[in-house]
């Protein structure tokens, strides 16, 4: 894996998915917010719509860079923070029910929970524990790269309205010490559409006429522009694992012997 560029999330970041499966849950909904830190330590702050932008940060537009919100006007606002932000006594208020309401009328506050703090079950769980203590009463844990079931959570929380939380588990790809096989793209069936590239952002996909291509060196694994291809032709090694069973592995991953 290269290393990651300024700006620009890494090719299968789980950051990408979490902002994914945010947009997807609240498409539709004028004057919704998605706001926060969807960044990380490799590549600066980053508003969320850059996870998943192509280009990144420097590409982003205006409209996309929605700040936090200090009135409940909004009608659902999905803040993102690392998993990195909560642990002191000092953040604990800044992210407690009260601190969070006047975000909107439904605030779903979404922790990546990516850093080596937390590859394990009892860490991530701490975390929601901690969330609970500070008044947010429905905190769910989901993988970001299980789209369909992060986007379906995302979009009850956000319809039930108050403060929630979702808790997004998946290691950060630059503590996988076992890289996962690549993705491929069927060249010969392939339209070029642009799709996988144009939702994902994902910088290991690129158009080489006329089709797209997967850069094997780049893949991670993370086979969310298997997920968005309509035509269904990027194939995947994982293809008969279970979402729970591909989380697992990339978990595993960061455990292998380097």
């Amino acid at each position: 894996m290269q290393r990651p560029q300024q700006g620009v999330l890494c090719a299968g970041c789980p950051h990408r998915g979490a902002y994914l499966a945010a947009k997807n849950a609240t498409r539709g909904m004028r004057g919704r917010v998605i706001c926060g830190d969807v960044g990380c330590p490799a590549v600066g702050y980053l508003y969320p719509a850059a996870a998943a932008c192509p280009g990144g940060m420097e590409r982003l537009l205006d409209r996309y860079k929605q700040e936090i919100p200090t009135e409940p006007t909004a009608p659902a606002c999905v803040r993102f923070i690392r998993d990195t932000a909560l642990g002191s006594a000092d953040t604990a208020e800044l992210f407690s029910a009260d601190a969070l309401a006047c975000e909107g009328q439904s605030v779903v506050l979404a922790v990546l929970a990516s850093s080596a703090a937390c590859t394990t079950r009892e860490a991530i769980e701490a975390l929601g524990e901690q969330l609970l203590a500070g008044g947010i009463k429905t905190v769910a844990i989901v993988d970001p790269l299980d789209l369909e079931r992060a986007e379906t959570v995302l979009r009850e929380l956000v319809g039930q309205g108050g403060v929630s939380a979702v808790i997004f588990a998946s290691p950060c790809n630059l503590l996988i010490k076992e890289p996962l096989e690549p993705a491929e793209v069927d060249r010969y069936t392939c339209v070029g559409c642009h799709r996988c590239a144009q939702i994902t952002g994902c910088p290991a996909l690129s158009l080489a006429p006329p089709a797209y291509r997967i850069d094997p060196d780049l893949c991670a694994g993370c086979d969310l522009c298997v997920t968005t291809c309509r035509t269904q032709v990027i194939y995947t090694p994982r293809l008969r694992m279970t979402p729970e069973q591909r989380n697992a592995l990339r978990y595993e991953a960061t455990r292998a012997s380097s």
